[in-house]
């Protein structure tokens, strides 16, 4: 497709991620994937020495700039842009899958040699296998990983760092430093090819002049609930255990649903809501969000097709798993989507008091509300004890990183008078918001300023 293709023939997002090969254009971009994949993994074995010749900074130059490509317009992509996208994918995780199991072989003390011919050259075979392998059009087929069949340890090797969990589940994007590759190793592999000259450096982070920025973006981002979320942000919902916070969430989603004000304080903007929920059985749910309804005087076919619950109580997901979930929605198919309870969406070797693990996990989050074009609800708990004498910004468990990262940081905190809260928030692209008091008349909760 050439530069005057009609706009309505061009995609307004990227894709450059796994989907099920469920079309013939996706078929392509599948098979694209897996051959890349495949030859990449042959290049490195090739190598002379296939860790400190491995030519990744190239490969994701030619993934940058396969991008650029694909770009008609700002934001404007040829429709069949996937297979070249997908094409570079695979060449630059099939490269990273290798630096990162040289990576992990480093802290046990694992020599490059017994990596190459232990780890590098039976995960070649595997990866062949993977690639002739029948594609499914219901599922994504994930290529094996070096690390998949680990040998024996030298001495006790230390558990991966929550970076490299989460890229054995999803493709991102590189940001360790990978110096290390270029010390000098022993050649383990004979050579049968020499690596290609680096292509000539390109810039990395994309820049626009103040000119061109207040041109192009001249407004604010759609509103979603007026006065707190925008579309593509992020909101938590903070309260300390048992006070009512999926309640409150239900009460949000038909809210957003119908396009009624949240509390008769904050209007809403109409569209589908999806509630992904860890804690409750189906039957729970069943019987909350109705009494919810009932309260509001709202009936079944109002509502009953805009809202969409996920019950993974018994089979959960974290974070990063959910993004093979998302995968697989169309943009704009979500307004709001809900996730009860956060800390159960958690990596299980996360830490939510490390700063590090938290910012990473909001990191997922924005590039999901990004590529799906939604906003995200985060439920979460507070600390035990008295919240009152805290910042709005310092109420949550868990580090501070998870105020910061976030949009709305909206909290509940008791009131002196029972089944009473003080509701207040933290918000980056409102102004701020004043407290108020919301009172408690099961099931749902309401302003009550006196």
């Amino acid at each position: 497709m050439t530069a005057t293709a009609k706009p309505d023939d061009l995609k307004c997002f990227y894709d450059d991620g796994a989907s099920p090969p469920d079309t013939p254009l996706r078929i392509e971009a599948e098979r694209a994937y897996r051959e890349a994949f495949l030859d990449a993994a042959r290049e490195a074995i090739r190598l002379e020495d296939c860790f400190e010749h491995l030519p990744l900074d190239r490969a994701w130059d030619e993934r940058r700039h396969t991008r650029d490509a694909a770009e008609i317009e700002l934001g404007q992509f040829r429709p069949d842009h996937i297979v070249a996208a997908a094409r570079t994918r695979g060449r630059v995780q099939a490269f990273e899958f290798v630096a990162q199991a040289r990576e992990r072989g480093r802290d046990p003390g694992y020599s490059d040699q017994r990596l190459a011919s232990e780890v590098i050259a039976p995960w070649g075979q595997r990866v062949a296998m993977w690639a002739a392998t029948e594609l499914d059009p219901a599922c994504v087929s994930i290529p094996p990983r070096p690390d998949d069949d680990w040998p024996e340890p030298e001495v006790k090797p230390v558990a991966p760092r929550l970076e490299l969990i989460a890229r054995r589940v999803c493709d991102v994007p590189r940001t360790g430093n990978l110096a290390f590759l270029r010390d000098g190793t022993k050649p383990v592999i004979a050579a049968v090819e020499k690596p290609a000259s680096p292509s000539p450096a390109r810039p990395i982070l994309p820049t626009l002049t103040l000119r061109q920025l207040v041109d192009q973006f001249p407004t604010l981002r759609e509103p979603v609930i007026h006065g707190l979320l925008r579309q593509g942000e992020t909101m938590n919902v903070i309260s300390s255990s048992k006070t009512g916070k999926s309640w409150l969430v239900s009460d949000l989603a038909l809210a957003v649903a119908l396009g009624r004000p949240w509390l008769d304080a904050f209007p809403c903007e109409p569209g589908r809501v999806l509630i992904i929920d860890n804690e409750l059985h189906k039957e729970t749910s069943a019987f909350r969000i109705p009494k919810v309804m009932q309260a509001r005087g709202i009936g079944i076919n109002e509502v009953g097709d805009r809202i969409v619950i996920s019950n993974l109580r018994g089979r959960l997901k974290d974070i990063v798993g959910l993004g093979t979930y998302f995968a697989e929605m169309e943009p704009g198919e979500y307004k709001v989507i809900i996730l009860d309870a956060f800390y159960r969406f958690m990596p299980k070797d996360a830490d939510e008091n490390s700063n590090a693990n938290m910012a990473l996990l909001y990191n997922y989050l924005d590039a999901y509300a990004d590529k799906l074009g939604c906003s995200f609800v985060l439920v979460h708990h507070s600390t035990k004890g008295n919240q009152s004498a805290k910042s709005v910004t310092d109420v949550g468990a868990g580090a501070g990183s998870q105020s910061r990262a976030t949009d709305t940081h909206l909290v509940l905190r008791a009131h002196e008078q029972e089944d009473a809260v003080v509701v207040d928030a933290a918000v980056r692209s409102w102004p701020p918001i004043l407290p108020r008091c919301l009172r408690w008349a099961f099931p749902v909760w309401t302003l009550d300023d006196a």
